[in-house]
């Protein structure tokens, strides 16, 4: 087992179950992680995964089954130092299981098979040894319903040595993140490793001055050309544009042109002078009619989309529903002038993820991606709870990693067609 007092200077080192693109991965490598492994049942997720984590190893496999055994074998091989000490056993394991069995657009049935999959993503953590477990869920976890579940998980925890930390709801706008997103976060660690605690806010909406103002939606697209301007962004999701000048220090961290002191991450190589993830949507006349007959902050009855204020902030994200729930797309928020929906980048700032990101060339998908995702602002500050409390304390890197082959991006598609909403 590693003793981080051995070498506080160090990245922890982390496995990922349940993907996604990598949000979580974005927050966790931020707070001074590398990410060796990341997992996902869908082939499209993966794929953006290995494009965007190219230094670690992604891996398509059903989580229903155990796979202790592939994740081991895939770990670093010991063929440096740090590997050698770490003895092929990560730091943390971290991710947000499926939770369509307990979600409130889901059935909200406590014994939905899929609810295994907590059990299964912790079972994993215990298989590997990890001194910190990290997972993510919805609120309604916490309601009276799922109370045998949480339990249940305490239990089997206690059983292997472990314990959980009291589980807290924390909202994305207190982490910087300019959406109203909320979530669960399981804090677990080994009995014989440090609790972590609970981040304490760092913003807020209103004039404090212990606490960085949330920024605004006007923030988030800060900076960013108007897809509407590229024709070419009718029929792929990229266009040259020109060298952005964002005035805003969130848009200007988001567009990588203002150093974040906080961000421990890798830096990637990408173009600045072009707009990524910003294929245009097809409306109707009568559509667009309604989009603009909806006032900023209100919601568009037909379609039930959001239209963004510019003065506020966004409504969650959401990825959509799956076949049990009708299989919708997601409800893409109107932008805040009011004749389109955002593109995905403008809804990739709006989660804090940084320009050099991009997602799944399919539109939809780069959507979903998004919508199941952590912000990674708010990933970073739970992970650093778990960077404190495994005793690690590692300085910015100056190493730049490449980003994987593009082609990765056009990754085939897994997922049913689904409706329109």
């Amino acid at each position: 087992m590693t003793d981080a007092s051995a070498n506080p200077t160090r990245r922890g080192h982390a496995v990922e179950l349940f993907s996604g693109f990598g949000g979580l991965s974005l927050g966790l490598e931020q707070a001074g992680f590398d990410v060796d492994i990341g997992v996902d049942v869908e082939p499209v997720n993966t794929a953006t995964h290995e494009y965007l984590f190219s230094y670690g190893k992604s891996l398509t496999l059903n989580l229903m089954e155990s796979q202790s055994k592939a994740i081991r074998k895939a770990l670093p091989a010991g063929q440096d130092v740090d590997a050698l000490v770490m003895g092929r056993t990560p730091d943390a394991i971290i991710g947000g299981p499926p939770c369509v069995g307990i979600s409130s657009i889901g059935k909200r049935d406590p014994n939905d098979p899929r609810n295994k999959l907590m059990n299964s993503f912790i079972q994993h953590g215990i298989d590997l040894g990890v001194g910190h477990m990290l997972m993510e869920m919805v609120p309604t976890l916490l309601q009276p319903q799922n109370e045998a579940l949480l339990d249940s998980i305490r239990e089997m925890l206690f059983q292997a040595g472990y314990s959980l930390v009291d589980p807290q709801v924390l909202r994305a706008i207190d982490f910087g993140v300019p959406q109203r997103r909320e979530r669960v976060f399981l804090l677990i660690h080994r009995n014989d490793r440090a609790a972590p605690e609970y981040p304490a806010p760092t913003h807020g909406e209103a004039d404090d001055f212990f606490l960085h103002p949330t920024p605004r939606v006007r923030d988030a697209f800060d900076g960013l050309p108007d897809a509407d301007d590229y024709d070419v962004l009718w029929n792929r999701d990229w266009a040259e544009t020109g060298m952005i000048s964002p005035e805003t220090r969130y848009g200007r961290i988001m567009a990588c042109l203002e150093n974040d002191a906080e961000d421990l991450s890798y830096k990637r190589p990408f173009r600045r002078d072009i707009v990524t993830c910003s294929q245009r949507t097809v409306h109707e006349g009568k559509s667009i009619d309604r989009f603009l007959a909806t006032a900023p902050g209100g919601n568009e009855p037909i379609s039930r989309r959001h239209r963004l204020n510019p003065d506020g902030l966004s409504l969650t994200l959401r990825a959509g529903s799956g076949a049990d729930h009708g299989s919708f797309t997601a409800v893409v928020p109107i932008h805040p002038k009011g004749t389109r929906v955002i593109t995905a980048r403008e809804a990739a700032r709006l989660h804090s993820i940084p320009d050099w990101v991009q997602l799944s060339k399919t539109k939809i998908w780069a959507y979903r991606q998004i919508g199941n995702s952590v912000p990674p602002l708010l990933g970073r500050a739970v992970a650093r709870s778990i960077m404190n409390a495994a005793g690690l304390a590692p300085a910015a890197p100056v190493d730049i990693v490449p980003l994987g082959d593009e082609q990765l991006l056009h990754a085939a598609n897994s997922m049913p067609k689904r409706k329109a909403a």
